[in-house]
């Protein structure tokens, strides 16, 4: 099985450069047009495809978002792997803004998303998929991820429960507080439904959240979540982001994901009606 990995951009990382060869491909899907083109390229050998979430001038909100365009064009350009980046907000004392926090977990707090690419609509996927998700990540994909960051040596936390809330505002502190007292780790506005269609279309995906803030919880004067805030924290890391995901590429390549990629296709089949 030829691999190729796609790789989405969130907030700050949507740099092509960080590829060889690089060519840039306008995209269609029955679903519509993904956020911006994908830029196809090789890292240390590997190919690869790049997607900014956001688009490259960050012009589209989480709200609107093509989630299902996107990830059906990573599908259609041939990718067996996606490797998502995302900017959150800490919800615990011990996750400090730099972290980099492998989420394991999610928690759907959105509203407006069309969640499934098996919607009934002509030329969409048919059926009805009851697609499992106690387990929404790649744990070998995610283990790798955790491994590199390790041998990086970046501040990471193994595993964690992020929050996907609608956005764009920020939580109110009440809702801060109280999705800390549900025990989640991180919040964020993109995981949900990136992860779940990625699943649908048989993508082995895994998503790297890096911590921008503490979001509102705590009651630090002048503790707020700002853009500004935000903006200036990635840019600070996203150097280490590019490394780890540079790092990552052939040591992913190196596992032979057959059996992954089989037991996954073979989960979404058996959950179509």
């Amino acid at each position: 099985m030829t691999m190729k990995i796609g790789i989405i951009g969130g907030t700050g990382l949507n740099n092509p450069n960080i590829f060889t060869d690089k060519i840039e491909t306008v995209y269609n899907t029955p679903y519509g047009k993904p956020s911006d083109v994908l830029s196809f390229g090789k890292i240390h050998g590997v190919d690869c495809v790049l997607l900014p979430r956001h688009d490259r001038k960050h012009t589209i909100m989480p709200t609107n978002i093509n989630y299902r365009a996107n990830i059906y064009a990573l599908k259609q350009a041939g990718c067996t792997h996606v490797v998502s980046t995302s900017a959150c907000g800490s919800l615990q004392e011990n996750c400090h803004p730099g972290d980099f926090v492998f989420i394991d977990q999610f928690i759907d707090r959105t509203t407006k998303r069309p969640s499934t690419l098996y919607d009934g609509e002509k030329g969409h996927l048919e059926g009805v998929c009851h697609v499992p998700m106690d387990k929404p990540f790649c744990e070998p994909l995610r283990q790798i991820l955790i491994d590199t960051a390790k041998s990086l040596g970046f501040s990471h936390h193994t595993k964690g429960t992020v929050v996907t809330v609608e956005g764009p505002r920020f939580s109110s502190k009440a809702e801060s507080k109280l999705f800390q007292s549900w025990g989640c780790d991180v919040v964020n506005m993109t995981t949900v439904p990136e992860a779940c269609l990625a699943k649908e279309a048989g993508l082995l995906y895994s998503t790297m959240c890096l911590v921008t803030d503490y979001d509102c919880w705590k009651d630090d004067e002048g503790n707020v979540v700002s853009v500004d805030s935000v903006l200036q924290a990635f840019k600070e890391n996203i150097e280490k982001a590019i490394q780890l995901i540079i790092a990552a590429v052939p040591k992913i390549a190196e596992k032979k994901w057959d059996e992954e990629i089989k037991k996954l296709n073979e989960s979404v089949n058996n959950a179509q009606m």
